[in-house]
């Protein structure tokens, strides 16, 4: 019950008092139903306008209540919802986040292995050409060292036949060209006219065996430098002589 309901049913109760006392019946418009009532019955309304107003009161706070309950639980609602969706957000995500990191480090392996694979093949690859290189220096010096052991040889047979030249007098001439003789059949040989070739070789032949005769000491150097002189002159140059003497 409201302050202002109890004073007016103070004053209400006051008022009929007085007026019991005093005989007298006083009516007044009531501000509850509009009708002129006595304070007995301006009392009354008042009491039925408080119950009334309580009732209401009663009423507005229960709906209020489950108002505020529905607002509640619609924003439970809504907050669940939210989460739910920030959850599924955050765990698809995660899924998209896993599955490109797992691509990408499947990437930088492939990418590891690869280059892994380019170095090795490049280090092969080098290792292969500096063998190549080794192989091929060696190759080098093993071809200028027979060149040179076959320089010494010819400078040998050439001092030994200058040597022998000089000394032979009007023989010398004859010595000079045996100096060439394995050149000679060679060029001769591999000419198209065979008969030419093996008429050559044979006045070439008889004069060394004239010379032979004239001076034993050219028969004797011959014959100490058969080796040298069978290499200087080649194999062709040895067949054709071969020939020439059998036929």
């Amino acid at each position: 019950m409201s302050k202002t309901t109890y004073s007016v049913i103070g004053i209400a109760v006051v008022l009929s008092l007085v007026l019991a006392f005093s005989g007298c019946s006083v009516k007044s418009v009531s501000p509850f139903s509009g009708k002129e009532v006595t304070a007995e019955q301006l009392a009354a309304e008042a009491k039925v306008e408080e119950v009334k107003i309580a009732k209401e009161a009663t009423n507005a706070k229960a709906d209020a209540e489950r108002k505020l309950a529905e607002v509640q639980a619609a924003q439970r609602k809504a907050k669940s919802i939210f989460d739910r969706a920030v959850a599924k957000i955050q765990a698809d995500a995660k899924a998209q986040v896993d599955v490109i990191a797992g691509e990408y480090e499947q990437s930088q392996i492939e990418a590891d292995r690869i280059t892994a694979q380019i170095v090795s093949d490049t280090s092969a690859k080098i290792a292969e050409l500096d063998a190549i290189q080794v192989a091929n220096a060696e190759a080098a010096k093993a071809a200028l060292a027979d060149i040179e052991a076959k320089q010494a040889k010819y400078e040998t047979f050439l001092s030994v036949g200058q040597t022998l030249a000089a000394g032979l007098g009007p023989y010398g001439g004859i010595a000079s060209g045996l100096l060439g003789l394995g050149g000679v059949l060679f060029g001769v040989s591999k000419r198209k006219d065979a008969q030419s070739a093996h008429e050559a070789a044979g006045r070439i032949i008889d004069a060394i065996d004239v010379l032979k005769t004239k001076r034993p000491e050219v028969a004797d150097a011959m014959k100490a430098e058969a080796k040298l002189l069978s290499e200087w002159m080649g194999s062709d140059a040895v067949k054709l002589v071969n020939k020439v003497q059998q036929s």
